[in-house]
């Protein structure tokens, strides 16, 4: 095994098994047998499936190519209410097998599911962005398309938290962020979901030569009780930077021509 968990799931929502989270491998050089995992002891807080598929029933085997596919998935069934940031603990114990080689007995899969869970196999589903588009030197709006919430404060709303912040981890490259009154967001400043719905972050390019940039932010809950939940998954905001006033380049020599001299012959006469 080269990779065994833990599965990270945020509740209400599908977590893909990709082989970040579990891979076998063996010794031969080409990976051409099959490797299988057969469920021995299945999640209780859960049910393993596959992606779009429409039985109903838990997995009782599954191989790594259907998991480097990301075609299985975890469903989570619980209330994860009762223990939102520390996590509601389950597992999946697997026999891994393969033709020609000694199984490996009681692997164990660990699974946490909390509302902190949010990471790059689920983001997509909680938290949507859109590409900001920019002129040379010009001014973009930041909005909720570029970081759009909603989702996550949805599945959020029933543990008590009622805002995001976002804060600046790493700010643009080739321009900044200005915020209200000319304030320019740095890193380490936090950005209320306000001021992204009220279109009060602007973009600002730098007028270097540049196509492209991008910004990050993480993710800070803010609960009942002034109760502060950071989250370890930053988001990307990318910008595409649309050049002006930049000349094609223009052939000047439409015919060129190379000259040869042959020389056949010298004669040094300085004695």
């Amino acid at each position: 095994m080269t990779s065994r968990g833990p599965l990270k799931v945020f509740p209400g929502v599908d977590q893909p098994i990709t082989s970040h989270i579990l891979r076998a491998i063996t010794d031969a050089v080409v990976q051409s047998r099959p490797i299988i995992y057969t469920v021995v002891s299945g999640p209780k807080r859960g049910q393993l499936r596959v992606k779009n598929g429409r039985d109903a029933t838990s997995l009782t085997s599954f191989t790594q190519h259907e998991v480097d596919g990301g075609t299985i998935i975890y469903r989570p069934l619980v209330d994860a209410a009762e223990s939102p940031w520390t996590g509601i603990i389950d597992a999946v114990v697997l026999e891994v097998s393969t033709a020609y080689a000694t199984s490996l007995r009681d692997v164990t899969l660990p699974v946490n599911i909390s509302f902190v869970n949010l990471n790059a196999d689920n983001v997509h589903v909680l938290i949507t962005s859109l590409p900001l588009r920019a002129k040379e030197s010009g001014v973009a709006t930041v909005n909720q398309d570029h970081i759009d919430a909603r989702s996550l404060l949805g599945h959020l709303a029933m543990v008590g938290v009622s805002e995001i912040v976002y804060k600046v981890v790493e700010a643009p490259q080739h321009g900044r962020l200005s915020v209200g009154r000319g304030n320019n967001a740095i890193s380490g400043y936090r950005l209320s979901r306000r001021a992204i719905i009220g279109n009060d972050v602007m973009y600002v390019h730098d007028n270097s030569d540049t196509t492209s940039d991008y910004f990050r932010f993480a993710v800070e809950l803010h609960a009942v009780g002034n109760e502060v939940v950071g989250i370890d998954h930053v988001i990307t905001v990318n910008v595409t930077i649309q050049p002006k006033n930049d000349e094609k380049f223009k052939l000047m020599t439409e015919k060129p021509e190379l000259e040869v001299l042959q020389v056949t012959s010298f004669s040094n006469n300085n004695r």
